[in-house]
């Protein structure tokens, strides 16, 4: 009897010490050692496909001498989903395909996907499609005058803002276009800030739904998230009140705070900036509590 305890203790440990941890950082080094294995709540169907994807997306990563692209974080999160993993792991996944610019249109192919990222990760994956949906309407051209017309805005104050939303995205429309011209996209977002602080003067609040609809409600706060640490601090409780009057989406604010905590700090909420760790669970309920975020 003693014999047999001692086995399964031995057997135990040897189980749990080969369980993959992945982090943010060792990720891809992690990935390829890992073997899934199946879970009590996961079908032999959905074992057989998760375990699938891991088998494919080696080889894939393997052909193309280890280097990891868009398909293959995706699938990967995919995977993990459907093998039922940590969700921190298939967030960690699903924070790597962020960074490529392809994420939008695969969002847009799955997004009635069902037991998808939705379910598992669904703050990561709310911010993401937030971020997406901004950059369909600030891609989709419109006609201004018929839209301040049919809304009853003021044609001037709609023509500005969607400039300065032109300029905004002018050199970030890819990661390679942004470095290549990083002092040009520098002056327009300097140029950006001005126009928002003269705004904010003129109308003394936040320029959001009441002023140009949903069309353009983001675009003051995309200037402030794309500002610096100084501007981000001055204007963050002008979009907390913002959000609270129902002039911008919760998502930015939370977005706002992450940006503002993972330059100081080194650390965020909410998910929201890839590549900067999570803070610890203390953190993210005192900042829910100071702000009143559910």
């Amino acid at each position: 009897m003693k014999n047999l305890i001692t086995l399964f203790l031995i057997t135990t440990s040897i189980a749990y010490s080969q369980e993959t941890i992945f982090t943010f950082e060792n990720f891809e080094s992690e990935f390829l050692k890992y073997e899934p294995v199946q879970k009590e709540n996961v079908s032999d169907n959905n074992f057989g496909f998760g375990k699938n994807i891991i088998e494919e997306t080696k080889k894939s990563i393997a052909n193309n001498g280890n280097i990891y692209n868009f398909q293959n974080y995706w699938n990967i999160a995919t995977a993990l989903s459907t093998l039922k993993e940590n969700n921190e792991y298939i967030e960690i996944a699903f924070k790597k395909a962020t960074e490529f610019d392809k994420i939008c249109q695969y969002i847009k192919i799955f997004e009635n996907e069902k037991n998808h990222f939705n379910r598992q990760i669904p703050e990561i994956y709310e911010l993401q499609k937030t971020k997406c949906a901004n950059k369909i309407v600030a891609n989709k051209p419109i006609n201004l005058e018929e839209y301040s017309i049919e809304n009853n805005l003021d044609l001037n104050l709609v023509n500005l803002m969607s400039k300065i939303r032109i300029n905004d995205q002018f050199y970030r429309t890819s990661d390679l276009e942004y470095k290549t011209n990083l002092t040009k996209q520098n002056e327009l977002d300097l140029n950006n800030r001005r126009i928002i602080d003269s705004l904010f003067i003129e109308h003394k609040k936040y320029i959001g739904k009441s002023l140009v609809r949903e069309k353009f409600e983001t675009g003051m706060w995309s200037i402030i998230q794309h500002s610096n640490l100084v501007m981000m601090e001055k204007y963050l409780p002008i979009i907390q009140k913002a959000v609270s009057e129902n002039e911008l989406h919760l998502t930015a604010f939370k977005m706002l705070l992450d940006r503002i905590h993972s330059i100081k700090y080194d650390y965020q909420f909410f998910g929201s900036q890839p590549g900067i760790r999570m803070a610890d669970e203390r953190k993210i309920n005192e900042i829910k509590e100071k702000y009143g975020i559910n």
